[in-house]
């Protein structure tokens, strides 16, 4: 015995900015949303919307300004006025065919230039909008290289259409000196202020989002939690309420009762088993549990497991054997230890035929011990056998109903194996049974 014990990686879905049933009814936004996907997360969409705002409104102002000067005459702001058109409609290209961190490092460095040129040619102060630029790149850019070093090219363009190129007027009231460190100094200032919002922005997006992930989980667990009840405990509970209430009322007779007794007694035995699980699961949920790890005789706790479903395998003339050694020891908490087991044994009398046979086994590998517990019953495909124990976390269907997810019981299993520092496994054939391996540490002595 040696199989592979799968890691466990719990997958969350990340919020959304706006809901897809939203982006369809609000049609006017959906431009903004070029190259927004489901996979990203709130703060990456938030940034693509503002970057495709900032495009979209490039090539807005272009055609309009191109026109207007077109109609006057101004062949050379019609030019400024294309660039404008080209570096927008070349962002939004970009987004739309999923390249979303070039896409705004075309917006900015191209406003930049065309910033700068109109500033600089035109003596229109659009070079002003330098500072608006700068601002974007310390936003929208999440790779600091990149993001500093378009901020330093606006701040440097915006220095020198200010300072080197500007018209003498100024120096009368301050020397050009003083009047750049100024402004280099607000340039400093202005950058501090924008990173310091644009962290703690960050750290909030990343507390929302997985304070959203908490809840998503909460919502399953509350689905699960009652599709569990609903299954595993109202048929037996029932039985068990209509049975007393015949006898109490003389339609049943205390002859037929005692011949339905044994049928009660394992409907109680699920029960029980079922209300264990529940309360265990409820509590890793609400991280409620601990695990006291001590050494446990396996063989011993094996035997305890067994006699809980007795009745259960007595009734269909099920055979059982317990062939752990007695030297097993495994290092790990003693009730969790035993609801692997109740688990295990339960879910393997019950996909067993009558007359069929349950075996227990163990085996030393290196610091752990491997437990098997191997039945006659009706097996699994390839397919099924995957789901039980997946590297992800997955939804489970009451009482582990075959063509569905793996029942509570499993994932008790799972859970409990994880916290005690072990691993699960299982390998199957259809008509011919089931083995599902359980890795524990070894403990030196009882």
């Amino acid at each position: 015995m040696s199989p592979k014990f799968p890691s466990i990686v719990p997958d969350s879905p990340s919020p959304k900015l706006l809901s897809s049933s939203s982006e369809r009814r609000l049609f006017f936004l959906r431009p903004f949303f070029l190259g927004a996907r489901e996979d990203m997360t709130f703060g990456e969409r938030s940034r693509t919307v503002i970057q495709n705002a900032g495009a979209w409104a490039m090539v807005a102002f272009g055609v309009l300004f191109m026109v207007l000067n077109a109609a006057q005459g101004t062949v050379s702001f019609v030019g400024i006025n294309s660039a404008f058109l080209a570096v927008g409609a070349l962002s939004l290209w970009l987004a739309s065919k999923g390249f979303d961190r070039t896409a705004p490092v075309v917006l900015i460095a191209g406003s930049c230039l065309v910033f700068f040129f109109a500033g600089i040619w035109l003596r229109n102060e659009m070079d002003n909008f330098l500072l608006v630029t700068l601002a974007a790149a310390l936003l929208l850019l999440d790779q600091t290289p990149t993001r500093w070093a378009l901020a330093a090219m606006n701040g440097a363009a915006f220095l020198y259409a200010k300072i080197l190129l500007h018209d003498g007027r100024l120096t009368s009231m301050m020397p050009p000196l003083r009047y750049g460190l100024n402004i280099l100094i607000f340039l400093f200032v202005l950058a501090g202020i924008i990173e310091f919002f644009r962290v703690l922005n960050s750290d909030y997006l990343r507390t929302l989002e997985q304070a959203n992930r908490r809840l998503a989980e909460a919502n399953q667990a509350k689905e699960r939690l009652f599709s569990v009840i609903a299954h595993d405990l109202r048929g037996p509970v029932g039985n068990l309420k209509a049975s007393l209430e015949m006898l109490g009322t003389g339609t049943l007779s205390s002859g037929e009762f005692e011949a339905l007794v044994s049928d009660l007694t394992s409907d109680v035995e699920k029960t029980h088993v079922c209300l264990e699980n529940i309360l265990s699961w409820a509590a890793t949920q609400l991280g409620r549990i601990s695990t006291n790890p001590q050494a446990i005789a396996v063989h011993q706790a094996v035997g305890e497991a067994i006699s809980l479903i007795h009745a259960t395998m007595a009734r269909r003339n099920l055979r059982f054997s317990n062939d752990v050694p007695e030297e097993a020891l495994v290092f790990a908490d003693a009730h969790q230890f035993q609801a692997i087991l109740r688990n295990l044994l339960s879910n393997a009398a019950k996909f067993t035929a009558a007359d069929g046979n349950i075996r227990v086994k163990a085996e030393r590998e290196g610091d752990s011990w491997i437990l098997c517990v191997e039945d006659t019953g009706v097996g699994m495909t390839p397919e099924r056998v995957e789901k039980l124990f997946p590297a992800e976390e997955t939804d489970f269907s009451p009482g582990g109903s075959p063509g569905y997810g793996p029942g509570l019981g499993l994932k008790i299993c799972r859970d409990f194996t994880r916290l005690n520092g072990g691993g699960i496994f299982a390998s199957s054939v259809p008509s011919k049974g089931t083995q599902v391996f359980v890795r524990l540490p070894a403990a030196v002595s009882v």
